[in-house]
């Protein structure tokens, strides 16, 4: 056996004090008890190595306790510290009995494997600490884990239930709406046709009301011009050529004047609708000066040029259209148009516009404008001739048949062979008001994706509707409008 550290050392020597001063307390304490005895009369206790048979002293106490019960009371409370001072000092000694007859060497050893023992002890309420915090951690991690689950699987059928309950108030709202919806657009239906019917009614009443006052103040006009004259057989009658009479002329009086007004705020459009139509062409005599518009008309171009500070003139046939133009401050000449150009000098215009006024004219009238005008241009000036396309069959039933003052159609090509024939350079066909998309002839869809013959079949004839109905479309609704414009080199 090794021989002891200084802690066990120390462990035993003070062992061996409380040893020492247990044997001294209990031999003072059994001195006391003997002199007690002694003073009573009795014989002395002769201690431990003098102690008679066990049987006999039991006797010998149990006498001699009785004797001192009766003898004397205040022995009762000793009696009762005695016992209970022997009580504790008989446990400690069978506590420490094993040790107290041990060697130096034996102690050291029965403390080391008392520490041994308390080491293997302390290891084993350590591990077993351990285990059960383990297992504690593992079962609060199980338990975190279910609860975390269970709390998963709630928001799940929560949101579950959220979204059914929001699907099905949907739906119904979705069908109330749509009810309702139907219900107000049958009635939307119904009170727009109402107000079609109301419109048409008022614009048929406006335009009368145009048209009347139009012929009113037409008639007042010529009544005025009668009655300034001096004499009726001193009237002579106008002359107009007969070489390149326009077909305007043959609207002679100003009832016939006034009815083509009304004929055409109806079927042209409004004055508004004209300005925005020709306000694209205004551009191309940005920084002229002196622009003639050749068949003015209700003068919505000369507005447009007197707004961006080009001076222009204006000239048509028409006296009631001329008033209007006048009345509105635009300087307008009512003149046959080929006359009014051939009066002009030389090189005096800074551009030419002239718009819906070429189809009316006859083919020889139309050359010698064509000529006339290359004359009377600047070099570098412009030339603009809008007409109807009559390529699109749309434009030309619809609009080029319905006026009684068309005389000849006039194709793109046609009137861009005149242009440059007539000696003008850089000219370019512009075409305008293209027709509504969605009122023009629609494809057909195409056949779902597959590989089978009868997918292929389906789209091969397909493809072939669909060419037609795009060649049908070129024809039908082509823009509705052109213009030539040139310019004189």
């Amino acid at each position: 056996m090794s021989k002891p550290n200084g802690a066990l050392e120390e462990a035993a020597a003070r062992i061996r004090d409380e040893r020492d001063e247990i044997h001294r307390a209990y031999h003072e304490a059994l001195a006391a008890l003997e002199d007690a005895l002694r003073l009573l009369g009795t014989t002395s206790y002769a201690g431990p190595a003098h102690a008679p048979r066990p049987g006999a002293r039991r006797a010998w106490r149990q006498r001699l306790s009785a004797f001192a019960w009766r003898s004397l009371p205040i022995l009762r409370q000793q009696r009762a510290f005695n016992a209970a001072l022997v009580d504790t000092l008989t446990r400690f000694v069978g506590q420490i009995a094993p040790y107290v007859h041990m060697r130096d060497g034996e102690l050291a050893a029965a403390l080391e494997r008392l520490a041994d023992d308390s080491a293997a002890a302390r290891s084993r309420l350590a591990s077993d600490a351990a285990e059960a915090l383990s297992r504690l951690a593992s079962d609060a991690a199980e338990a975190r884990s279910r609860v975390a689950s269970d709390a998963a699987e709630a928001r799940s059928r929560l949101a579950n239930d959220a979204a059914e309950a929001r699907s099905r108030l949907a739906g119904e709202l979705f069908a109330t709406m749509g009810s309702v919806s139907d219900d107000m657009q049958q009635r939307w239906e119904s009170i727009a046709a109402r107000e079609r019917r109301n419109e048409t009614r008022v614009n048929e009443i406006r335009q009368a009301a145009t048209a009347w006052r139009q012929v009113t103040a037409s008639l007042r006009r010529e009544l005025e011009r009668l009655r300034a004259q001096p004499a009726p057989e001193a009237v002579a009658a106008p002359i107009r050529s007969t070489e390149a009479a326009e077909p305007g002329a043959q609207l002679a009086s100003a009832a016939d004047s006034t009815t083509y007004v009304g004929f055409e705020d109806r079927f042209r459009g409004a004055a508004l609708e004209i300005r925005a139509r020709c306000a694209d062409y205004a551009r191309y005599f940005d920084g002229a000066a002196d622009v003639l518009d050749v068949g003015c008309g209700r003068g919505e171009f000369l507005e447009i040029l007197r707004g961006r500070g080009i001076t222009a003139t204006g000239v048509d046939i028409n006296p009631e259209m001329v008033a209007q133009c006048r009345a509105r401050g635009l300087e307008v000449v009512e003149r046959d148009l080929l006359a009014h150009l051939a009066s002009l000098p030389d090189a005096s215009l800074g551009g030419l516009f002239s718009a819906q006024v070429v189809e009316h004219l006859e083919p020889a009238y139309l050359l010698k404008f064509i000529d006339t005008a290359f004359l009377k241009l600047r070099p570098g000036a412009r030339i603009v001739l809008e007409t109807i396309n009559v390529a699109s069959w749309i434009a030309f039933f619809q609009s080029y048949i319905r006026d009684i003052t068309h005389v000849r159609p006039l194709h793109p090509e046609t009137l861009d062979y005149l242009v440059t024939a007539g000696g003008f350079q850089k000219v370019e066909v512009v075409y305008r008001s293209p027709f509504p998309t969605e009122h023009r002839l629609a494809k057909a869809p195409g056949p779902e994706a597959g590989t089978g013959e009868e997918d292929a079949r389906l789209g091969r004839v397909t493809a072939v509707f669909n060419r037609n109905v795009e060649q049908l479309n070129r024809l039908l609704y082509a823009d509705q409008d052109y213009a030539v414009i040139a310019e004189r080199g």
